[in-house]
């Protein structure tokens, strides 16, 4: 695995507490985005600042690319809210915001090749990004 962050040196076989530490770390005007990358060429990335986010996954096999999102009971944002960020701003549904903290988890599992938590669900972005 190989962690990537805004402005920072990638980290080879990063540890938990350095995964856990530069997704929590993402700020304004500093690291905004960072992503995971396994052997095969999968990733996930955040981007965001504190508190909020938006978490991407890639598959390289079948070729998919999708946003997380989850039931949102009382919705912090609307449909077509923008998150800025240093790679620039993303527009995003109700559901796709998510907590710095709860990245850190997805992220986590996504290190120990384990199940994301039972309330992430995935969103194909193949046909915006023009892949499907």
């Amino acid at each position: 695995m190989v962690l990537d962050a805004e402005g920072h040196v990638a980290v080879e076989n990063p540890t938990e507490e350095q995964v856990r530490a530069v997704v929590l770390g993402l700020q304004p005007g500093k690291t905004s985005f960072a992503s995971l990358t396994d052997a095969a060429g999968n990733y996930i990335q955040v981007a965001g600042t504190r508190p909020w986010c938006v978490i991407e996954r890639h598959r390289a096999e079948p070729l998919q690319h999708e946003r997380a999102f989850q039931e949102t009971l009382k919705p912090k944002y609307t449909d077509g809210a923008k998150l800025s960020t240093g790679a620039g701003e993303l527009t995003l549904r109700h559901d796709e915001w998510f907590l710095l903290k709860d990245a850190a988890e997805i992220f986590l599992a996504f290190l120990h090749q384990g199940e994301f938590p039972a309330s992430v669900q995935w969103r194909s972005l193949n046909e915006m990004l023009g892949s499907d």
